[in-house]
């Protein structure tokens, strides 16, 4: 996939750039030269051998492994003790509630007057029905 993709890029380059020199020079000398690449670039591709090329890449994938692995088991030892963060939380925020939860009643009962004051004002400035 890789090769395909370096031979469609290499055309592409070289129709880029030889295109406006064609026009100057003799066309069938231009694409011989370029037949010649791709033939070269053919003949080299199949020198390599499958196999060659996988062990080559088990051999990169191994070694990049071999130096994320540490980085990797850093991160989750930074990580450890976020981990029981949630246990830490739970009690604090029960105790917050515990808290909170007297003020918040007295806030709603205000309210509740309030809006009752503001209900009987009301009647008393309206005409009755």
């Amino acid at each position: 996939m890789k090769f395909s993709l370096i031979a469609v890029l290499v055309v592409a380059l070289a129709i880029g750039s030889e295109s406006a020199s064609l026009v100057k020079r003799d066309a069938s000398a231009e694409l011989e030269k370029i037949a010649k690449y791709f033939q070269d670039l053919v003949d080299n591709l199949k020198n390599v051998e499958a196999p060659e090329m996988a062990n080559k890449a088990k051999a990169y994938f191994e070694e990049s492994r071999a130096q994320i692995q540490p980085m990797v088991e850093k991160l989750q030892e930074q990580l450890k003790p976020l981990s029981n963060i949630e246990d830490q939380i739970k009690p604090l925020a029960a105790s917050v509630q515990a808290q909170v939860a007297p003020l918040s009643d007295l806030v709603q009962s205000q309210v509740d007057d309030m809006l009752k004051f503001v209900v009987e004002k009301t009647k008393s400035i309206l005409p009755p029905k």
